[in-house]
C-alpha cells in the first residue's frame, strides 16, 4: 500500500480518467457528504464511536496537508482513516498487517440518531457483522461502501481472490446467522424443479 503521506496517493484502478486534485480543496469539497460514510466504514469494520470519529477527522486533517495531490479521494480517505484508526488500537511497535480484533463484539451506536436510523434488522446484520473475523469484516465494508473487487484488493493491500473468497466467506457467514441457508437452497431446488 502507498504511504498515505506522498505527494500523489492511488488507492484504487481508474473507472476512468482521475486528476490529482489538491487535497485542501478535497477536503473542503468532500467533508459533510463523507464524513458520515467514513466513520460508518470505520465502525462497519469494529471501531468504537469515539475512535471512529477521531480517525476519520484524522483522514479529513492529513488530507489537508501541503502539496498533497489525490486522484481518488474516497478510496484515500478509508485507507488513511483506517490506519488512524489501527493505530489508536495498536501500539506502534505492534503494527501489523491485519486489522485488530475488537475487544466487544457489540454495537457501539451511541448518540441518538444513530440508534433511531436503526431498525432491528439492521442491528442484527450489524452486530453479525462485528463478529466476522478481521479480513471479512473488512473486504464487506469496502464492499458495502461501493468499492469493486478490484478497488478493494488494492486498498487493502491484497488480492482480488482474496477479498472475493472473504467476501463470499462473510456473505455466508451473514446467511448462516440470519437463518437463511436453508431457505436459499429451498428456493433454489424449487425453482430447478
Amino acid at each position: 500500500m502507498e504511504d498515505a503521506t506522498g505527494t500523489e496517493v492511488a488507492a484504487a484502478p481508474p473507472r476512468k480518467p482521475a486528476v490529482a486534485l489538491p487535497g485542501r480543496q478535497l477536503a473542503e469539497a468532500l467533508h459533510q457528504e463523507q464524513y458520515p460514510a467514513l466513520v460508518r466504514f470505520l465502525l462497519l469494520n469494529g471501531a468504537s464511536w469515539t475512535a471512529a470519529q477521531d480517525a476519520a477527522q484524522d483522514a479529513f486533517t492529513q488530507m489537508c496537508a501541503p502539496g498533497l495531490a489525490i486522484a481518488y479521494p474516497k478510496a484515500w480517505l478509508r485507507k488513511v482513516a483506517w490506519r488512524s484508526w489501527v493505530k489508536q488500537k495498536v501500539a506502534p511497535e505492534e503494527l501489523l498487517s491485519d486489522v485488530p480484533e475488537p475487544h466487544e463484539l457489540t454495537m457501539r451506536w451511541q448518540t441518538p440518531a444513530q440508534a433511531a436510523e436503526l431498525d432491528e434488522e439492521s442491528r442484527t446484520v450489524i452486530g453479525l457483522l462485528l463478529q466476522l473475523p478481521a479480513k471479512q469484516r473488512a473486504a464487506m465494508a469496502w464492499n458495502l461502501d461501493g468499492f469493486t473487487v478490484e478497488e478493494s484488493a488494492r486498498a487493502m493491500g491484497t488480492t482480488p481472490v482474496a477479498v472475493r473468497q472473504n467476501l463470499s466467506r462473510a456473505r455466508a457467514a451473514l446467511k448462516a446467522g440470519l437463518g437463511l441457508q436453508g431457505s436459499t437452497r429451498k428456493q433454489m431446488k424449487e425453482e430447478g424443479e
